[in-house]
């Protein structure tokens, strides 16, 4: 009995591994790699362009009315993002509809930033720096306190791990003198002194209210925002740019991504959606990458087969959008085999990139896989128990191999 009971033992481990790693041995061997499309936007031409990568280096350079560049030439249409190339070059214009091309207006006047699955639900560490946001030095300064927000805002020394009771006081009440009602659910910064200036925190309360909490001299400054509750965010995201047209960012729970302006807090919806309603921006499943330049303002909406850009005036009126697509990978040829062939994977992968082991079932294809390997059985090892047949029936080839390779002793 001890012996079997070992045995099944030994073959759940191996199911347990052939499950984490055949599926993906299988598409790294007959997968075929995707050149997927660099889409661009051209202020030059007012039209799409794209970069294809092909084998061994090859680079396409073309329009979407398919017309091929060079790359001199391509690169002359993109002077935003290749501005200190054409310097160099000496192929950068002095200005473009009426807009200087310096290298350091198109820098002063280039703002990006990106949304990815994994920024929207992600581990943390609730304990935070709180920056002087007027130093008396040339830098921000990293503080030597922390502090922690929940119930209450505490300030922690590490050296004691003890509250700093004055300082903790003095912040709970600016809090509350703002009409902030705990417990805090979003505590949104950029915790890093690698930034022009220091704005900060944007905090949403148990209301849904959110306030723009600095420290300024060691004072607390805490400010209701006003940003309507009713938008449901999801994530905030700041970030201190020198334009200081917006705080930053965040996203809602319907998957709306709005700016936090410099303007009295007043937030402007980027577009998340397009009158066909194909490709939609979904938080969990997609990247979501914004772009301003000194002319025009670019959104990028990637996932898997798709990438989709609209481009929109610095008022962000739409001008135009394009979409380029490709086959996702559930619809690829190797894909749809190995949905055939296995039953279900172990897989560690996920939009977050944070490694959680989750099991990924293939539905009815898998009876195929199955019942393949269930004949395999009959054919070619008759003499087996009924539980062998079992645990066959229900992993399909990964508990094949398992049982064969672990022989019942007679």
């Amino acid at each position: 009995m001890l012996n079997k009971l070992s045995r099944y033992v030994i073959i759940l481990l191996i199911v347990f591994v052939a499950a984490l790693y055949l599926p993906d041995f299988f598409s790294m061997l007959f997968d075929k790699k995707v050149n997927t499309p660099r889409l661009d936007y051209s202020a030059v031409i007012d039209d799409f362009v794209y970069t294809i990568y092909g084998g061994m280096g090859q680079v396409e350079y073309r329009d979407i009315k398919g017309n091929s560049y060079n790359e001199r030439e391509y690169f002359a249409l993109l002077p935003f993002m290749y501005y200190a190339t054409l310097e160099k070059w000496q192929q950068l214009p002095p200005s473009l509809k009426g807009i200087e091309l310096s290298s350091r207006n198109i820098r002063e006047n280039t703002q990006v930033f990106r949304i990815q699955a994994k920024d929207i639900d992600f581990p943390y560490v609730p304990l935070y720096l709180m920056f002087e946001a007027e130093p008396d030095y040339a830098q921000l300064m990293i503080p030597e306190d922390l502090f922690r927000l929940g119930n209450k805002i505490e300030f922690i020394d590490p050296n004691s791990n003890s509250v700093i009771a004055e300082k903790s006081e003095r912040f709970q009440s600016a809090l509350l003198d703002a009409g902030f009602r705990f417990p805090a659910k979003i505590i949104a910064g950029n915790p890093t002194n690698r930034k022009p200036f220091d704005e900060g925190y944007f905090i949403s309360d148990a209301n849904g209210a959110v306030f723009h909490l600095k420290m300024i001299h060691d004072q607390p400054v805490c400010i209701k925002t006003g940003i309507d509750p009713k938008l449901n965010i999801r994530q905030i995201f700041v970030s201190e740019n020198l334009r200081r047209e917006f705080y930053g960012w965040f996203v809602t729970h319907d998957n709306k991504v709005f700016l936090i302006t410099y303007d009295d807090y007043k937030v402007r919806e980027l577009p998340t959606r397009t009158k066909e309603g194909i490709y939609d921006y979904i938080a969990d499943e997609m990247t979501y990458r914004f772009y301003t330049y000194p002319i025009n303002r670019h959104v990028y909406i990637s996932g898997d087969g798709f990438v989709k850009m609209i481009v929109t005036d610095n008022d962000f009126n739409p001008i135009a959008e394009h979409v380029e697509t490709w086959t996702p990978y559930d619809r690829r040829s190797a894909s749809v085999i190995k949905q055939f062939l296995f039953p279900f994977e172990l897989n560690t992968n996920t939009p977050t990139n944070f490694v959680k082991l989750q099991l990924d079932h293939f539905g009815w294809k898998g009876l195929a896989g199955i019942a393949a390997s269930l004949l395999a059985l009959v054919l070619f090892s008759r003499k087996r128990s009924w539980t062998d047949y079992v645990l066959v029936l229900l992993t399909g080839v990964f508990g094949l191999i398992g049982v064969l390779l672990i022989k019942d002793e007679e």
